[in-house]
């Protein structure tokens, strides 16, 4: 029996030096929106989790960014900004301002030229601050679709895999098997039904055959890669085809492995998957 598996390397994240505050009342929102900037690079990462606290930490740090809810024990966001605006020193280190307690910010309250950038949803979302932030310094952020793809993980308790495959009898018993295996399967039988699905889903995984009605596997492992948010994200071949070109293909394509469907047990399959979450 053989398999067939590529010989990547893992790219080494790009190291960030810039030091970031955060400033959230909202602990465990503080300390989710802390590490999710720790794996997408950032090394010095600060959490205060108190108005007065923050600003002190502000003059000590002399961060490259603040961000900061406007809600906070000890003094409110909006002081710490008026404070701030006042000191030369701290009124050109940029802000980002956002709330963590359901209230809207009131921009009234907020003096002229003190802040940044907004984050105006009710319920400020870690992922998308982390996705500002890189664009703030000008990064592309290496880690995005994977953040995404862990805070999925985080509500449902389960890894989505999506798997594309248009054979009916191998589709219903691997089915059975992934999703006893503990993932949220999304299952599409051609490139067309699969692109669609990735427009509302962030999967941990894909899987995809090579022969498939209309759009061949390769057409779908190109179009998949050519969309930044789903680089990183883990991709297997399942397929009959075996020559040489067509390996090297796939893995040209972005597939991380590759597996032949006649030289592969079922469970073999669902190990190699789980494997790659």
């Amino acid at each position: 029996m053989i398999e067939y598996d590529s010989d990547i390397m893992t790219e080494t994240k790009k190291i960030k030096k810039e030091k970031i505050l955060v400033i959230a009342g909202d602990g465990a929102f503080g300390e989710k929106l802390t590490d999710l900037l720790k794996k997408d690079g950032y090394q010095e990462v600060f959490l205060m989790k108190n108005g007065s606290e923050g600003l002190k930490q502000i003059y000590d740090l002399l961060p490259h960014l603040v961000i900061m809810d406007v809600t906070l024990p000890g003094m409110s966001g909006y002081e710490i900004l008026a404070k701030k605006l006042a000191e030369p020193l701290l009124a050109k280190i940029p802000v980002f301002l956002l709330s963590t307690q359901g209230l809207p910010i009131d921009i009234r309250s907020v003096p002229a030229g003190a802040v940044t950038e907004y984050i105006m949803a009710l319920h400020a979302d870690p992922v998308e601050i982390v996705t500002k932030v890189n664009r703030h310094f000008s990064y592309e952020s290496v880690t995005s679709g994977s953040l995404e793809s862990d805070a999925a993980v985080e509500r449902t308790g389960k890894k989505k895999l999506l798997w594309v495959e248009d054979d009916k009898l191998i589709g219903n018993i691997l089915s059975k098997k992934l999703t006893a295996s503990g993932f949220e399967l999304f299952h599409a039988q051609n490139g067309e039904g699969a692109l669609e699905i990735l427009k509302t889903v962030m999967p941990n995984v894909i899987v995809v055959d090579l022969i498939l009605p209309g759009m061949s596997g390769f057409e779908i492992l190109q179009k998949i890669n050519a969309d930044m948010s789903f680089q990183k994200i883990p991709k297997m071949v399942l397929s009959n085809l075996s020559k040489p070109s067509d390996i090297e293909k796939a893995h040209a394509l972005g597939a991380t492995k590759f597996l032949v469907k006649a030289a592969t047990s079922l469970d073999q399959i669902v190990a190699e998957v789980k494997a790659m979450c």
